[in-house]
C-alpha cells in the first residue's frame, strides 16, 4: 500500500514540496507554522558486548556485592552502587545515576569463566548529550574493555527523540495510528485501567502517553515531556536545552514557551530490530556500535515513521507526521538507500507448534500460580526447551530476554485472561 502526504506549500516563497501549509486531497488546509522543534537527539543508548569476563575485575565486583546492602565499588575513578542484575538477565548491576551509566555484568545464563553475552551498558540522556558521537563510541568501548577480554560488540539499542511545541496529540490518536504492533497503550496513570483483549489497547482517562509496540521490538511513544521531567527530576536539564531552540520567526530569541506543554515523539529500536534492518537493507553494513549507527539515525527515524504513522484517513498521512518525517535530522541526512527489515527464513519447520506449546504451558503455569523461577525450571524440563531456544535464537532473542518473556507472559495471563478467574 502506497502512503500519501498532503501537498506542502511555503507561504513566503510560494514553493511547493516544503513549508508549513499543508493542502489535503479535498482542499482542506492545515498550517503548522506554529509547531516548533525544540530538540532532536538520541535519548538512550544500550550497548551489548560479548567476551570473557576478566577474572580480577569480576572478583572485585563479586566482593563488593557480597559486602551487603549499600555495596559500592570504584571503577576508573567513578563510584558505582553494586546491586543484583537478575531482573535484567545479568548477575550484577553497577549504577551511578549522577555520572549517567548503568552497567550490567555477567550473564545470568553463562558461567563467569565462559565466553558469552556478559556486558550491557546503558547510557543516560545527559551522558549522551554531553558527548559527541565519536566520544560516545570510544568511551563505551573503553568501559567494555575494562570488564571483558576477547571483546566483541553484538548490538546496540537506540531511542531517538524529538521534542515539539505547538501541537498535541488528539485523544483519539490511537484510532488513526497505523502500526503493525499488536500492543497499544494509552494512559494518564490516574484513571481506572481498562483492558481490551490480550493484544489490544490499554486506555485510562485523557491520553497523556501513547505507546505503540513492545520494548523488545520497535516501539513508538508519544508523551507529555513537561510532566515527565518533573517525575524524573530533569526539568533544569531539559529546559536549558529547550531554551536554545530558535525558529525563523523568533530568531535570535528562543521559540520555547515555558507556559506551553512540550510533547515528545520517541522511537525506540531494540538491538534486534537494528540488526534486522542492517541485514535486510541492501548496501548497509552491520550496525553493532554507536559509531556504525550514527550516520543512519535519520534514516532509521524515517523508516520508523513510515512503518508506524498517524493518518487523517486511510492511506493519507497526517501533516504533523509528514513534517516530523521529512524535516527532522539527526546530524546526518538519510543515505539514499531503502531501509528494510530482513525477512527471517523458516526454521526447523515446527515453529508454529513450538509457539503454541510455549503459550499453552505459560497459561498452565499462570493458572497454577507458578513463580517465574518455577515456570523457568519447568520449561527446561518440559522437552520443549531446545526447540524453544532455537526458535528465539533465530530471532536474536537469547536466554536473558527469554526469561523476561516468560515473566511478562505470566503477568499478562494473570491480569488479562481467564486464567485469573
Amino acid at each position: 500500500m502506497k502512503i500519501k502526504d498532503f501537498e506542502r506549500l511555503d507561504i513566503q516563497s510560494g514553493e511547493t514540496g516544503k513549508g508549513d501549509l499543508f493542502i489535503g486531497p479535498d482542499g482542506q488546509q492545515l498550517d503548522l507554522s506554529n509547531v516548533n522543534v525544540l530538540w532532536t537527539g538520541v535519548d538512550t543508548v544500550r550497548q551489548l558486548f560479548d567476551g570473557k569476563l576478566k577474572p580480577k575485575v569480576i572478583a572485585e565486583v563479586i566482593t563488593a556485592y557480597e559486602s551487603g546492602v549499600g555495596a559500592q565499588l570504584t571503577i576508573r575513578d567513578i563510584e558505582f552502587r553494586v546491586q543484583s542484575g537478575k531482573k535484567g538477565g545479568y548477575r550484577y548491576l553497577l549504577q551511578n545515576r549522577e555520572y549517567g551509566l548503568t552497567i550490567l555484568v555477567g550473564s545470568f545464563y553463562k558461567e563467569t569463566d565462559s565466553y558469552g553475552a556478559h556486558l550491557k551498558i546503558e547510557c543516560s540522556p545527559r551522558w549522551i548529550y554531553e558527548r559527541g558521537s565519536e566520544q560516545i563510541h570510544e568511551e563505551l568501548t573503553e568501559w567494555g574493555m575494562h570488564f571483558l577480554a576477547a571483546i566483541k560488540p553484538t548490538g546496540i539499542a537506540l531511542h531517538l527523540a524529538v521534542d515539539i511545541q505547538g501541537w498535541e496529540p488528539p485523544q483519539d490518536l490511537a484510532q488513526y495510528f497505523v502500526t503493525r504492533a499488536r500492543t497499544v497503550s494509552v494512559h494518564n496513570g490516574i484513571s481506572d485501567l481498562q483492558f481490551q483483549g490480550l493484544s489490544g489497547s490499554t486506555i485510562n482517562g485523557r491520553g497523556e502517553t501513547f505507546t505503540f509496540g513492545k520494548a523488545n521490538s520497535l516501539q513508538i511513544c508519544i508523551y507529555d515531556k513537561t510532566k515527565e521531567i518533573d517525575v524524573s527530576d530533569k526539568r533544569a536539564f531539559m529546559e536549558n536545552i529547550w531554551e536554545c531552540a530558535v525558529s525563523e520567526t523568533s530568531f535570535p530569541e528562543t521559540c520555547y514557551d515555558p507556559e506551553l506543554p512540550v510533547w515528545r515523539i520517541e522511537v525506540r529500536f531494540h538491538h534486534r530490530i537494528v540488526n534486522e534492518i542492517s541485514q535486510g537493507t541492501q548496501g548497509m553494513t552491520p550496525i553493532y556500535t554507536f559509531a556504525e549507527a550514527n550516520k543512519h539515525l535519520t534514516g532509521l527515524w524515517q523508516y520508523a515513521l513510515k512503518a508506524n504513522r498517524f493518518e487523517v484517513k486511510r492511506e493519507w498521512v497526517h501533516p504533523i507526521w509528514t513534517k516530523l518525517r521529512e524535516d527532522v535530522n539527526f546530524g546526518h541526512a538519510a543515505p539514499p538507500i531503502h531501509y528494510k527489515r530482513v525477512k527471517k527464513e523458516p526454521g526447523c519447520g515446527n515453529e508454529k507448534n513450538v509457539s503454541l506449546a510455549f503459550g499453552n504451558l505459560l497459561s498452565i503455569y499462570a493458572r497454577n500460580h507458578f513463580s517465574v523461577k518455577q515456570a523457568w525450571d519447568c520449561l527446561k524440563k518440559s522437552g520443549l526447551w531446545e526447540d524453544l531456544c532455537s526458535y528465539y535464537r533465530r530471532r536474536e532473542i537469547y536466554e536473558n530476554e527469554l526469561y523476561q518473556l516468560v515473566r511478562d507472559g505470566l503477568v499478562k495471563r494473570r491480569l488479562l485472561s481467564k486464567v485469573a478467574a
